[in-house]
């Protein structure tokens, strides 16, 4: 009987243990951190970047704040959980020029330098080596000037990659290029720089250069293709009247005036090659 009874105490005290264990893991866990506040994401983001905040919005997992920076304004977008900086886009671009003061040049009087005796002793003082400081990662103005000392235009994006090692990736762009460019986070140097032509913007699209045909042209269409002349964007497109005969169209893509129409027989292998190509 005694042992039964000390059988239960124990058993109901290892329980009591346990559920302690338990709800001191629930109430001090990590998980139960509160999110970065308003005023917190605020003070953050004026720390990291030299600039005024003109405007916050929030969203349910991010802050979203305007901040306005000597290269023009930008939005920075704050994760509310960690306060990670995930994207820095500009939306408005300025006109920017590091101004560097040169130090005054001082000119040394040689009258009132001193003479060393070659005989005496001259003792100098073995200093400590410094402790090494820990890399930092630069600033988004610096990093706005070293891109813009490298490659000339618009910077319409930029963003901080964290993989294996910290970079950035901006996109710059001018009249008729697209560049994009990678950059060290610490050293600043360009890793990278890649660039592509600009795809001219039409006023006219494939659809309604369709519809402009049509309208003077009964038949069906089976070919359509966007290509440059001499600067001008054309859409080119095979016009199928019947089974003897078809034309071949061509419409400015920025006008929408249809500027010559070529009438040809139609022949049945042209219509198999079209209908391949059409597949491939």
């Amino acid at each position: 009987m005694k042992r039964r009874q000390v059988v239960w105490l124990v058993g109901g005290l290892v329980l009591t243990i346990f559920i302690f264990v338990i709800a001191q893991q629930f109430i001090f866990s990590p998980a139960s951190a509160e999110q970065l506040s308003r005023d917190e994401a605020e003070q953050h983001v004026s720390e990291r970047f030299a600039g005024e905040i003109k405007g916050i919005r929030e969203t349910a997992s991010h802050y979203e704040f305007e901040v306005e920076l000597k290269t023009g304004v930008y939005r920075v977008s704050v994760e509310k959980q960690r306060g990670h900086v995930e994207q820095l886009t500009r939306e408005e671009a300025y006109e920017y020029e590091d101004e560097v003061e040169s130090e005054p040049e001082t000119e040394v009087d040689e009258s009132q330098s001193e003479v060393v005796d070659e005989d005496e002793e001259i003792t100098e003082e073995v200093e400590e080596p410094a402790e090494e400081e820990e890399p930092t990662i630069l600033s988004y103005d610096e990093i706005t000037s070293i891109a813009l000392s490298e490659q000339e235009g618009n910077i319409t994006e930029l963003n901080l990659i964290d993989e294996d090692e910290f970079y950035f990736q901006l996109i710059i762009e001018d009249d008729e290029m697209v560049y994009e460019m990678v950059i060290d986070a610490y050293e600043g140097t360009v890793i990278s720089l890649q660039s592509e032509a600009k795809t001219p913007d039409t006023v006219v699209s494939e659809e309604e250069a369709v519809e402009i045909v049509l309208s003077e042209i009964e038949g069906d269409v089976t070919y359509v293709e966007l290509r440059e002349i001499e600067g001008s964007l054309y859409y080119f497109m095979t016009v199928v009247m019947n089974e003897e005969e078809q034309a071949i169209a061509q419409v400015n893509a920025f006008s929408g005036e249809i500027h010559s129409v070529a009438w040809e027989e139609r022949e049945e292998e042209n219509d198999s090659e079209e209908n391949e190509e059409e597949e491939e």
